[in-house]
């Protein structure tokens, strides 16, 4: 298996429905992991760009989230709806930086 130009890491991890931090698993990234494989391969991305699965990453209370690398940035609030937007950019090595919460240098400026 070679290795991919660019790695998305989407938190699933789920807690009890009661718990004070949520988790990303209710917020939708359980869906949000199969659009956006779905949308790397109708974008002909797939064997450069890897979409998995992650557990806690620590940003309970922004999750959905999602890590890509290597640009090390965190998107956070993720819903169905930036799906393409992410694919899109991951394809072109770029950031979606409205959704960007930790990492970017025009976040951090």
């Amino acid at each position: 298996m070679p290795h991919r130009e660019r790695y998305l890491f989407i938190c699933t991890n789920r807690r009890p429905d009661d718990h004070p931090k949520g988790s990303c698993a209710q917020k939708g990234s359980e869906e949000l992991v199969t659009k956006l494989k779905a949308a790397l391969v109708a974008r002909g991305a797939a064997a450069r760009v890897r979409a998995c699965t992650s557990s806690c990453l620590d940003l309970c209370e922004i999750g959905a989230s999602i890590v890509q690398e290597p640009e090390h940035v965190a998107y956070g609030h993720v819903t169905l709806a930036d799906v393409d937007a992410i694919a899109d950019a991951v394809v072109k090595g770029e950031v979606v930086e409205r959704l960007v919460v930790f990492g970017s240098k025009k976040a951090e400026g």
